[in-house]
């Protein structure tokens, strides 16, 4: 069994879409506004029948302590998908903002965002964020310096990373084997076994992607896994979305859709539940910490799902702090540094099932808490993390029980093998549109 396993939390946080963290007609010396992801940060508990201070009170206590007790107001908002937070980004008057990789390059192309304090050429930011600097996995560090804006500089002049993971499928192992969802080709299969058992992304780019690796199928088969510009190749296979990529998708897709084929329908947040209990269905495409979510659920009504990550590729996202036009730099800034301090990086991570950038060795205890095999337990699988971890005291390497193969540690730590690929969604330009106008007629 899984130590200290991740909390299952019931999804009452969902409502929140406009909170003011503090209330009540106090002066403040600050004021701070945020608007993130829904269910995307530590909210505090009871921990021994004591309650337990969140990230935003956190805050305020560590706010007054370095600033001779002054006292700042923090309002905290949510949104749930990249496009609604575009549509309504200039009437919330934000500090912060939490984005994913395309919409990053979206908005800092748009010149919609304020830069961090970041030395590109010594991959350095200011003492602001020095947690950062010291914690940042060189792994997550060494992909956001690779992927470039449109004025040739990297993601972390923009964004600082928050949280990250794949997008694979979460499924009832009790109704599919492993072997039938590992490639994308399941969801136009036509053994009646797959008929209606599938729920997709009502998200436009996470939908689209699962099309990509049907259409070009063959050409990504035929790529040199082992060369050093495999990923590269991969890459621009799968952001294609010139005319003829974008019919053909919404072909394959319509396929999968119609009456008899695979697919159910589809859903944003309400499939990580839906398939704990489902009977009509029994595998959803699943951001990995979604997946992480369900599993820890189905695992406390005795019911075993499993994650499952394509061999063809798939996609690896990133979700980061940034600061729209307008904002208080340094106010963010000083947030964005409290929340990349291990302990409470590894706090967010142990609420929300994503996986954090953060490492160190506060990290390294959690996820070995967590996770590890007992001492002497003899049936485990070895795990190097050291890609991804760098240096920590006796070595990245975990031992997993063999139990937990294609579960919560799998979906949290993908191997570095499996990591290359995997692929960032760039900004669709102009093109989005027609995405966009596809993706309506096939809903």
């Amino acid at each position: 069994m899984i130590k200290n396993k991740l909390t299952c939390l019931v999804a009452s946080f969902l409502a929140l879409s406009s909170v003011t963290l503090l209330s009540g007609c106090e002066k403040y010396d600050a004021k701070l506004t945020i608007c993130n992801w829904e269910d995307y940060i530590y909210l505090g508990g009871k921990e021994n029948g004591k309650k337990v201070k969140g990230i935003v009170d956190r805050f305020k206590d560590y706010y007054a302590e370095t600033h001779d007790g002054a006292k700042i107001k923090v309002n905290y908002q949510t949104f749930s998908t990249n496009e609604e937070l575009y549509a309504q980004l200039g009437d919330m008057n934000a500090d912060l903002i939490c984005p994913s990789d395309y919409m990053i390059q979206k908005l800092a192309n748009e010149n919609k965002l304020i830069p961090f304090s970041y030395d590109e050429a010594n991959d350095k930011y200011n003492a602001s964020l020095k947690n950062w600097d010291d914690n940042g996995s060189p792994f997550i560090r060494n992909r956001f310096k690779s992927e470039k804006l449109n004025d040739g500089s990297c993601f972390l002049k923009y964004a600082v990373p928050y949280f990250w993971g794949t997008m694979g499928f979460v499924y009832d192992s009790d109704y599919f084997e492993e072997e039938e969802l590992e490639s994308w080709e399941c969801l136009w299969s036509t053994n009646t076994k797959f008929k209606g058992q599938f729920k997709l992304k009502d998200s436009v780019r996470d939908t689209y992607l699962t099309g990509i690796f049907h259409v070009y199928k063959e050409e990504i088969d035929a790529l040199d896994k082992t060369a050093p510009d495999f990923n590269a190749k991969l890459s621009e296979i799968f952001n294609r979305c010139d005319d003829e990529t974008i019919a053909k998708v919404g072909t394959a897709l319509k396929a999968a859709k119609k009456d008899g084929g695979t697919v159910r329908g589809f859903e944003v947040d309400d499939g990580k539940s839906e398939i704990v209990s489902s009977k009509t269905y029994h595998a959803n495409l699943a951001w990995s910490g979604d997946a992480v979510y369900s599993m820890d659920c189905g695992d406390e009504l005795e019911k075993t799902l499993n994650y499952v990550l394509p061999k063809e590729g798939s996609n690896v996202w990133f979700d980061g702090w940034c600061m729209p036009k307008g904002a208080n730099q340094a106010l963010a800034e000083e947030f964005v540094n409290f929340i990349c301090r291990p302990d409470n990086a590894a706090l967010c991570m142990g609420e929300v099932g994503y996986t954090s950038p953060i490492v160190g060795e506060d990290m390294w205890e959690f996820v070995n808490e967590t996770y590890a095999a007992e001492e002497g337990e003899t049936d485990t699988y070895e795990v190097d993390l050291s890609f991804y971890f760098g240096e920590v005291e006796g070595g990245a390497t975990i031992k997993i029980p063999s139990s937990e193969r294609g579960r919560q540690f799998d979906a949290q730590y993908p191997t570095e093998e499996q990591l290359n690929r995997c692929c960032v969604m760039k900004d669709f330009g102009a093109q989005q549109t027609k995405v966009d106008l596809m993706w309506q007629d096939i809903k």
